[in-house]
């Protein structure tokens, strides 16, 4: 049998961990071990339960919640980050991403998505519920850095568009070299090769290049 995934919330609006709390305890494969309401007492917090998966608000009273989730991943305090918020904006989303958060869920849609969310990140892969989904792919200035490339990813090889998509779901060159049995070096060089090629200059327009290109799920 399966353990649960272990997960905490921090969030300074109650109705919103109450309502957090209230989705996991009907999943039956998430259990919630804690909830703080500040940047400080969630730190604190996910180091001590150490959680598979951290849910974390972008707007915390104390500090923002990109600054918690970049200190948690770097100490190892936790496996996993999803971000809640409750801002239309896809710069927020680059933000996580660059810390190296996994799971994206706006509050409009959390009833709906932040379980899949948790479950998704868990696998180890990224997680865009589908608002998040459309205000990156909506985007034009990251469209612009893939009108280069035609709709079917013309000019790259099968294992580059391999590489390239296991990298664009989250998943680092040691786990991507597991799954595809070809070393770290040759993945950096296909990596290299197809973000070249395609004039991609950042994990986020990898992401959006693998959302527009039907590369990756958002449901």
């Amino acid at each position: 049998m399966m353990s649960s995934i272990r997960a905490v919330i921090v969030d300074d609006h109650p109705l919103v961990v109450a309502g957090a709390r209230a989705l996991i305890e009907t999943s039956g494969d998430i259990i919630c071990v804690g909830e703080a309401n500040t940047g400080a007492d969630g730190l604190t917090l996910i180091c001590q339960a150490t959680p598979d998966v951290s849910i974390l608000d972008i707007s915390l009273p104390d500090m923002s919640g990109l600054e918690l989730a970049e200190k948690v991943i770097a100490n190892g305090c936790s496996a996993h980050v999803v971000i809640m918020t409750q801002y239309h904006d896809r710069s927020y989303v680059q933000q996580a991403l660059k810390v190296g958060a996994k799971g994206f869920v706006q509050k409009c849609a959390a009833a709906q998505n932040l379980l899949l969310a948790v479950r998704s990140v868990m696998l180890g892969g990224l997680f865009f519920d589908p608002p998040t989904a459309r205000e990156m792919t909506s985007s034009a200035g990251e469209r612009g850095a893939t009108a280069t490339a035609s709709m079917d990813g013309v000019g790259l090889t099968a294992r580059e568009q391999d590489v390239l998509r296991l990298v664009a779901l989250g998943y680092s060159n040691k786990e991507i070299g597991a799954r595809t049995n070809i070393s770290v070096k040759s993945i950096e060089t296909y990596k290299a090769r197809a973000t070249e090629k395609l004039k991609l200059h950042s994990r986020a327009q990898i992401v959006h290049f693998a959302l527009t290109h039907g590369w990756m799920s958002v449901n």
